[in-house]
């Protein structure tokens, strides 16, 4: 019986091995507020006063949850220390939205569709960059840091 034991927990063990954890990627477990949004050449990627502070997310395994600035957002997500690519994405009401926070949500929402890819790049633990993936010269991005 002992040696049975013994041999699933080795078994489980080296089998637990060769999935990368949830936290082994750099966005999961934090919640992320959005510093900066960068959607073509010709807009500055400043974040208007009024959406300072207001959009925010959070990675726990696949499902990412949101806030835009206007309404809640949940998403199915494939995260990879790398990547980060929406599966599923559901929107919530915006009720009375405006300004710069409705500039914000707008962004945020044609951004994160099902398809999206980004690439993630870190400046230290606190500080992230998603970029929209492709061969563009100027891709979209997002600027992030760790609350």
């Amino acid at each position: 019986m002992r040696k049975a034991c013994l041999s699933t927990l080795t078994a489980t063990l080296l089998l637990s091995g060769c999935a990368p954890a949830a936290q082994d990627t750099p966005l999961s477990g934090q919640t992320w507020q959005v510093v900066a949004l960068h959607t073509s050449p010709e807009v500055p990627g400043a974040l208007p006063a009024d959406a300072a502070g207001k959009a925010q997310l959070r990675v726990s395994g696949s499902s990412l949850t949101a806030t835009t600035g206007c309404a809640p957002l949940r998403a199915k997500v494939e995260l990879t220390a790398e990547t980060l690519e929406f599966e599923q994405v559901e929107v919530g009401d915006t009720g009375e939205c405006f300004g710069g926070s409705r500039y914000v949500h707008n962004s945020l929402t044609g951004l994160f569709e099902p398809g999206a890819r980004f690439d993630i790049r870190m400046f230290g633990e606190r500080e992230a960059l998603l970029t929209r993936a492709g061969e563009e010269l100027e891709r979209p991005s997002i600027r992030m840091m760790a609350l």
